[in-house]
């Protein structure tokens, strides 16, 4: 998978179809521009690739600025880091009310991207559906757009969960193009990795694994609104989980993810979920693998970790950061009050905050 980069932007943004344009306006913001894109991934003519891209309208791309969003294991990026929460703006608006010249995309799969015909008819008998290596290389077409889009040489990444290992992966593996990284809730090998521990440790709603074996999984996997609520808060007594993720502010972004990711047929109680991450939690993560090596990552990089996350716990992050022996600069922060999902949570703002200046400070 290797690439010139002075070569990589040849083959895909020319044939990238813009597929809306606008300007939005919220109350408090500026006006933002917003387009959406429908990008084509080489070597994978049946994928089609949804990208969103915010900006401050009439003012030149900072290249120092341009910042491109991975979303994690279950839900697509276009709602995570583009849904407002408590009556305020996204994680991307901020971005470019900040002067940021701000990507999110769908992995294949997820969201507005493509879908194979296994989404409609059911998990089926075909393989897990867009594994780490396939989001990878959905990343790359993307970051081979926006250099040439934004005429940037390099572009920033924040990762998610799952999608920490995403960039993370493209880091290592394309350093010259990534000027900044940031890791939130980073996913990493998971300690105590016999059977009983890995189904303790997997999230509500899915199945539960057999190490080694991945058949079972099917394409894809169903997950209920209601074990997905329990499962964000879980640890939490039920006064402190309505106050940083009140029960009306979930169901309007639950109201969003099912309109673009719903699971035929149930209404909206239910979401379609690749189940390509969940065979390499088994085979490789679950296993004491890794689908990257952090050594070999020279970006700066920074590492966010919220208190309550149950998901990903803090030995994954002190791993990761322990790794980063070729990053010219690294940090871990620990943020108070807020879970694996932090991004959507009442405290989000801190996050942003702390993201974006990282990414504004220069370390070399």
């Amino acid at each position: 998978m290797r690439r010139d980069p002075d070569n990589a932007t040849d083959s895909v943004p020319r044939t990238a179809i813009e597929i809306a344009s606008s300007t939005a306006s919220r109350e408090g913001l500026p006006d933002i521009a917003v387009c959406d894109f429908a990008l084509p991934v080489p070597g994978a003519p049946e994928v089609s690739i949804h990208v969103r891209n915010k900006r401050l309208p009439g003012k030149p791309v900072n290249d120092q600025k341009v910042v491109v969003f991975v979303h994690g294991a279950s839900y697509a990026g276009s709602v995570v880091f583009d849904h407002p929460m408590f009556g305020g703006g996204s994680w991307l608006d901020y971005m470019a009310v900040h002067g940021f010249d701000a990507y999110v995309f769908d992995i294949r799969g997820y969201g507005r991207s493509s879908r194979p015909p296994e989404f409609t008819s059911g998990a089926g008998a075909r393989s897990p559906y867009a594994k780490t290596a396939d989001a990878l290389h959905d990343l790359a077409a993307v970051v081979d757009f926006v250099r040439q889009r934004s005429g940037a040489a390099q572009v920033n990444l924040i990762g998610w969960s799952w999608g920490t290992s995403i960039a993370g992966g493209f880091a290592a593996e394309y350093g010259e193009l990534v000027r900044n990284l940031v890791m939130v809730a980073p996913l990493w090998t998971i300690r105590n990795t016999p059977v009983v521990a890995l189904s303790r440790w997997m999230m509500a709603a899915m199945p539960t694994p057999a190490l080694g074996t991945v058949d079972f999984l099917g394409a894809f996997r169903n997950v209920p609104k209601a074990e997905a609520r329990k499962r964000w808060v879980r640890g939490l007594e039920d006064t402190l989980a309505e106050q940083i993720m009140p029960a009306a502010e979930f169901d309007a972004w639950w109201q969003a993810l099912s309109a673009v990711q719903c699971t035929p047929g149930a209404e909206n109680d239910t979401v379609r979920v690749p189940n390509g991450v969940m065979a390499d939690l088994i085979d490789i993560w679950g296993a004491g693998g890794a689908t990257y090596t952090p050594e070999r990552i020279r970006a700066p990089t920074q590492l966010l970790w919220g208190e309550w996350d149950v998901d990903t716990p803090l030995s994954m992050a002190q791993d990761v950061f322990d790794r980063l022996r070729g990053a010219s600069y690294k940090r871990l922060e620990v943020l108070a009050r807020g879970t694996h999902s932090m991004a959507l949570e009442l405290n989000r703002v801190d996050l942003y905050r702390r993201a974006r200046e990282f990414l504004e400070t220069r370390f070399n």
